[in-house]
Order: structure tokens, then C-alpha cells, then sequence
């Protein structure tokens, strides 16, 4: 029934607006008197905005205290589950950082091992290049010296189990805004594109200091707009 009634009430103001609406799109002020007539036109938009508020305002109320109610009753929940499931990622990639830690160093050492082995090779060869007696023999062994090269050393990742899989995200984090500044000023399209201008904190200044304190990239202006009796 409540449902019905605002149904009702929806569709009478639907009725009510939309002759409203189409007075306003046809609205043209050319003479003095035109301009009293769309002031008094005004009142009546107002008086229908007021009515709309008001109708809509206990329901808008009551949804608002339900979606807030279900919200914080959501949150609740995901809150501490979405804590969880942080701590366990962190926990895991930790070890796994550490393992990767431990095969890279292995993978050095045998990497190490394996160009020494074969520093030695090419040594041993050369040694014997140096005893033999034709430029042709020599020259040979020594090729065969230069040809001796370590085998690349990898030792794979673990596979990971399946439906797992791991990804790196690249962030950014400001480290000194006047050299950003001084880097988009010179030109740098990435550091250009990484300034925000804060138009909600620039219009307060605006507001605050009425355009007398010039700032440099700043252009102070105004806006004029048509205030009724009751209006902030």
C-alpha cells in the first residue's frame, strides 16, 4: 500500500513538472516585462523543487538509515576477512621472496663455479698454445681457448600450484613535489600528467580571498548567478 501511494504521488508530480519544464526550455527574455514574468516563473520552479523535497525527502530518509544499516552490517564482515586475506598474502609472499632469494643465490654460485671452470679450460689451453711451435697450431689452440664459454646457469622457479599465479604491480610514490613541478614546467609530459589541480580547494580560496592574491597559473574570475528571497 505504501509502495502504491508512492507511486501515486511520483507520478502526480511527474504530471505537475512537466508542463513546468516545458515552459522553461521555451522561456526567452527579450523586454522588462518578459524578465518580471520569468522571475515569477522562477518562484513557481522553486515552489515545485520544495514540493519534490519534501515528498521525496522521509523516504530518501528511511532508505538512506536501511542502506546505511546494511552497509555497516557488510562491512563488518568483509572488514576482518579482507584483514585475512592481507595477512596470508603478505605471509606468503614473504616466504616465497625468501625462497627466490635462496635459488638466485645459488644460481650465482653455480654460475660462478661454471665460469671458473671454464676460465680454467681456457687457461689450461692457452698454456698449451704457448708450447707449440708452428704460428698455424698455435693460433688453432688459441680459438679453441677464446671458443670455451660458461654455460648460462638457471635454475627454474618452482611451478606454482594450479590456479596460482603471482603478479607484480608497479606503484608510484612522490618524493619531491618541487622537482615534479620543475620537470612539468620543462616540458615532461609524464610529470605533467602526474599534476592535479584541486578545483574544490582553489574555488574556497577563490571564495576566501576574492581573486586579490594572485597566484601564477591561477586565473581568478567570477560567476554570476540569480539569487530569490530564501535562498542560501
Amino acid at each position: 500500500m505504501a509502495t502504491d501511494l508512492a507511486i501515486q504521488g511520483v507520478e502526480a508530480l511527474q504530471h505537475e513538472i512537466a508542463p513546468i519544464m516545458a515552459r522553461a526550455i521555451a522561456l526567452s527574455v527579450h523586454t522588462p516585462d518578459q524578465r518580471t514574468d520569468a522571475v515569477e516563473f522562477l518562484k513557481a520552479v522553486k515552489g515545485a523543487h520544495r514540493r519534490v523535497t519534501d515528498f521525496f525527502g522521509p523516504l530518501v530518509e528511511a532508505t538512506h538509515k536501511a542502506w546505511k544499516r546494511t552497509t555497516e552490517a557488510r562491512t563488518s564482515l568483509l572488514d576482518p576477512l579482507e584483514a585475512a586475506e592481507r595477512t596470508v598474502k603478505k605471509t606468503v609472499t614473504t616466504y616465497d621472496a625468501e625462497q627466490d632469494q635462496i635459488r638466485l643465490d645459488e644460481q650465482r654460485r653455480l654460475q660462478a663455479i661454471a665460469d671458473e671452470a671454464a676460465r680454467r679450460e681456457r687457461e689450461r689451453l692457452e698454456k698449451e698454445a704457448a708450447k707449440l711451435k708452428t704460428l698455424e697450431k698455435r693460433e688453432a689452440k688459441l680459438e679453441q681457448a677464446a671458443a670455451i664459454v660458461a654455460p648460462v646457469v638457471t635454475i627454474a622457479e618452482p611451478e606454482k600450484p594450479k590456479g596460482e599465479s603471482t603478479r607484480k604491480l608497479w606503484r608510484a610514490k612522490l618524493t619531491d613535489k618541487a622537482a615534479l613541478i620543475q620537470a612539468a614546467a620543462q616540458g615532461n609530459e609524464i610529470a605533467a600528467s602526474c599534476l592535479a589541480f584541486d578545483q574544490t580547494a582553489a574555488n574556497k580560496l577563490a571564495t576566501a580571498t576574492k581573486g586579490a592574491v594572485p597566484c601564477l597559473g591561477i586565473e581568478w574570475y567570477t560567476e554570476t548567478s540569480l539569487v530569490m528571497r530564501g535562498e542560501a
